[in-house]
């Protein structure tokens, strides 16, 4: 499971990651919080008056075909302030909540997200990840959102690794990231290293992101790097199910 805050930041970290294991019979499920509202409509047609949100789920859900996801989810908290979501009691509740239920009701075994420092600092980014660490504890907790499971009918579910997106240090060079989570799992994406394109290329309104993503494929050449939360520091991994029993 890929939990993530806006559409369209599937594409940049571990894109070709879901590829390469959707091709290899892993089930993938992608989480995106918000509906993209805040972004920018590059090429708006004139007389188009659907809203920027209506056509960032849509080409969502194309970029997400073309990577191979089989479930996806798409929330609608608002676009560009998730720190106010903290903020109020009981939304950061909900939108736990919702989190937790994907992970009961989709069962993943590993689950990807932003690392807390938000990829290059993205409030939105940070948020989601916080809450993604979470809710990893909170969905094996029986005693947590009890009522919402008996009612739906789903079971506590703890997965068995959590993993954060990071970045090598050609790629924070390159873009001039802040500090990233310590690399621990290198993902060999030789094969796959245009599925993040053509995935990107879905994103029509998003053409802005175009240069940053093909520097950050150049950065990342045929491997896609995580940090394999709560591990080790000589942890040097090649496989995000390393070690998880099937």
């Amino acid at each position: 499971m890929i939990v993530m805050p806006h559409p369209d930041d599937e594409c940049f970290g571990c894109a070709s990651t879901i590829a390469r294991y959707g091709a290899e019979g892993a089930t993938v499920s992608l989480i995106t919080m918000t509906r993209g509202g805040a972004g920018l409509w590059n090429g708006r047609e004139a007389g188009d008056l659907r809203r920027l949100t209506d056509v960032r789920e849509l080409e969502l859900s194309d970029a997400a075909a073309e990577l191979g996801v089989h479930f996806l989810e798409v929330f609608d908290y608002p676009d560009g302030a998730l720190e106010r979501v903290e903020e109020v009691e009981a939304v950061r509740e909900r939108f736990l909540g919702d989190i937790v239920r994907c992970l009961r009701s989709h069962r993943p075994q590993v689950v990807v997200t932003f690392g807390p420092e938000g990829a290059y600092g993205h409030p939105d980014h940070k948020v989601v990840s916080r809450m993604t660490v979470q809710a990893c504890t909170l969905s094996g907790d029986p005693a947590a959102y009890e009522l919402e499971a008996l009612a739906l009918g789903i079971a506590p579910w703890s997965p068995s690794k959590l993993y954060f997106q990071t970045a090598n240090t050609m790629t924070v060079e390159s873009l001039k990231l802040p500090p990233q989570p310590p690399v621990t799992t290198r993902i060999s994406i030789k094969g796959f290293e245009e599925a993040k394109l053509r995935a990107f290329a879905h994103h029509r309104t998003q053409t802005q992101e175009w240069e940053p993503l093909r520097k950050f494929v150049a950065g990342q050449g045929d491997t896609e790097v995580f940090s394999l939360v709560g591990a080790g520091g000589n942890l040097a991994e090649d496989d995000l199910f390393a070690g998880v029993e099937t």
